[in-house]
């Protein structure tokens, strides 16, 4: 089967200019419209008020299917909702989304050409000041006639983990084992078997059976110089599995994703640190 992704390949990138909030100002997962005005989705997302067009009662309209009915995640991290559509008459035109609960929706459009079947992605991210909870999340596909596809949801757990100064997370589409490393300045390698380091350096969250989060962080100071990421397909896995690699500092955050496979190594980028500044 061929695959169809909203987003494939592609960098991610999401920056704030906002001062981040205290722990005494997490935004609260459980409280609909607080995460549905903070969640951060592919470029060119239009946010509605209101609820999104209900399904189209003609028998040409398309079909979605899932096999996960929730998800873990946490703040800090890019988590992909992942589903499977069919019936697609002509081209898909999009998808919509809506937190359950929520007083508005998002319309994701679809770029590209696809096919009548495949396999979607939609990935979203959760701002390092998050707190831990839970929320749901509908959704549907639309063709580019507007037929609009039945509605499936899936619940999203959110996890507070560790993060500060610098804060990197791994999520990926697969059930499989796929592992964050990161090189510190000191050259100390952390992941799974060494899971901190010297410099304050610590792996909190290490996910054996798919789809994350994995999560390294230094709390109150992250020392000058380079930091290596990279992702490593520990399951040595003979399918593609897509990650996403999200990167937060003070002020700034951004995500990649790429593919790994065949139990290779990829190396993701490097993080630069100067003082107050973070290039990456």
């Amino acid at each position: 089967m061929r695959y169809f992704y909203f987003i494939c390949f592609i960098i991610l990138v999401w920056t704030s200019c906002k001062k981040e909030k205290t722990e005494t100002e997490l935004i609260n997962p459980n409280d609909p419209n607080a995460i549905s005005s903070v969640l951060i989705l592919p470029s060119g997302t239009n946010r509605e008020d209101g609820t999104p067009p209900p399904p189209s009662s003609q028998s040409s309209s398309p079909d979605i299917t899932s096999n996960i009915s929730d998800i873990t995640s946490s703040n800090g991290a890019t988590t992909p909702l992942i589903f499977n559509y069919s019936g697609v008459n002509g081209n898909l035109g999009g998808c919509f989304l809506q937190v359950t609960g929520a007083n508005d929706y998002f319309n994701i459009p679809y770029a590209g050409s696809s096919s009548s079947s495949g396999e979607l992605q939609v990935p979203i991210g959760i701002p390092s000041n998050v707190d831990s909870g839970e929320f749901c999340i509908s959704f549907c596909v639309y063709d580019t006639q507007n037929r609009v596809s039945n509605i499936y949801s899936i619940c999203i757990i959110v996890l507070r983990l560790g993060t500060g100064a610098l804060q990197i997370s791994l999520s990926w589409n697969t059930p499989t084992d796929q592992d964050l490393h990161v090189t510190d300045p000191n050259g100390t390698e952390i992941y799974y078997s060494n899971p901190s380091s010297e410099t304050g350096g610590e792996l909190d969250r290490d996910d054996i059976d798919g789809f994350g989060p994995e999560n390294i962080y230094w709390l109150d100071n992250a020392p000058d110089g380079t930091y290596y990421v990279q992702v490593v397909d520990f399951e040595n896995s003979p399918i593609p599995n897509n990650y996403y690699v999200t990167i937060n500092s003070p002020g700034k955050s951004k995500t990649f994703n790429g593919t790994t496979i065949n139990g290779n190594t990829v190396n993701v980028t490097t993080i630069t640190k100067s003082g107050n500044t973070y290039n990456y």
